[in-house]
């Protein structure tokens, strides 16, 4: 991008873009992929694809899925879509498939829990929103199934006063509900507020406002995209925590990630290109800071327009060239 002002000083504006720059530019793919025939487990594979390519693959749409050789003649294939127990079983953990609660939607804001044994269970690989027991204790549900649920309210003292609806609804209407007539589902952080709740109950499953999304890709991308096969995910014998592409079809399958299976990893690749552009203007741009709001403006007429990935890159052309400009 190239500026000049009224003091006669140019100045090029370099966009270095990285991946999918533009939302529109799906024709300039940020990944190559790379079919391993190789068994190994998920783990294993991940390994392989970080050490000689960028990780594990990740599909941004179907159209990614049918980025391959050709010739390919496998039937299943690990790719990076997976859903470690290990943030959401073992602890609440801080990743972007851990708990949370609808308050904050916020993972790794509570240390408190008061799972029933074998829970979370994500049975059916569907269970992803929390019910309180008739007994107390918490267990993980289908966000679908309906259920009376409880609403909070803070106090002046920021004492939490919890709020018993015995209407049934989903976990999202309930969600809304509390929403427009108190603060928000229940959030419980002590053993004190759970066994508060828990009086308010009448011994019905309720609804609480601890959450999760399952299913995250194994390079952090946030994308929503998964080709899910039939039924799947089921989470069959409750150990199905990774993911195989299922080809020709393109599907995705859980399965458990001791399995050996080939894989296919993707390679970032970089898009950079030089946009152009004049602009006469009285600042004076050869003061830094100066052109540090204008980038600024510049990032964000960028992020308005949806472009992602991207860095701005500042140079002054030397005298001869921009007389020659």
């Amino acid at each position: 991008m190239k500026v000049k002002s009224e003091m006669g000083c140019y100045v090029t504006l370099t966009l270095i873009f990285y991946g999918w720059s533009l939302s529109s530019c799906s024709k300039f793919p940020p990944r190559m992929y790379y079919y391993i025939n190789q068994n190994m487990t998920w783990f294993q594979a991940q390994n392989y694809c970080r050490e000689h390519y960028t990780d594990l693959a990740t599909f941004d749409s179907y159209d990614d899925t049918s980025m391959r050789e050709p010739t390919l003649s496998y039937k299943a294939a690990w790719i990076g879509l997976f859903d470690d127990p290990k943030s959401w079983k073992e602890n609440l953990g801080n990743e972007s498939n851990s708990w949370r609660w609808s308050v904050s939607g916020e993972a790794g804001k509570t240390t408190f829990e008061a799972w029933a044994s074998g829970e979370p269970s994500f049975t059916n690989g569907s269970e992803s929103c929390v019910v309180v027991n008739p007994d107390g204790t918490w267990g993980d549900a289908t966000c679908a199934g309906a259920y009376a649920f409880v609403c909070y309210t803070v106090t002046n003292q920021t004492e939490r006063v919890y709020h018993f609806i015995p209407t049934v609804k989903s976990w999202n209407s309930a969600q809304e509900y509390c929403r427009q007539h108190y603060t928000d589902l229940a959030v419980i952080e002590n053993a004190e507020e759970n066994a508060l709740v828990f009086s308010k109950t009448a011994n019905q499953t309720s609804w609480i406002g601890l959450y999760r999304v399952p299913w995250t890709w194994s390079d952090g991308s946030h994308g929503s995209f998964k080709n899910w096969r039939g039924l799947q995910p089921d989470n069959l014998s409750l150990n199905q925590f990774c993911v195989v592409e299922v080809w020709p079809q393109h599907y995705c399958d859980d399965v458990p990630c001791s399995l050996s299976r080939p894989f296919i990893c993707h390679q970032v690749t970089t898009l950079k290109t030089t946009v152009g552009m004049k602009i006469m203007t009285d600042a004076d741009m050869t003061d830094p800071a100066v052109i540090e709001q204008f980038l600024q403006q510049i990032v964000k007429r960028l992020t308005n327009l949806r472009w992602t990935d991207f860095k701005l890159q500042w140079k002054n052309l030397p005298s001869d060239q921009t007389k020659k400009t």
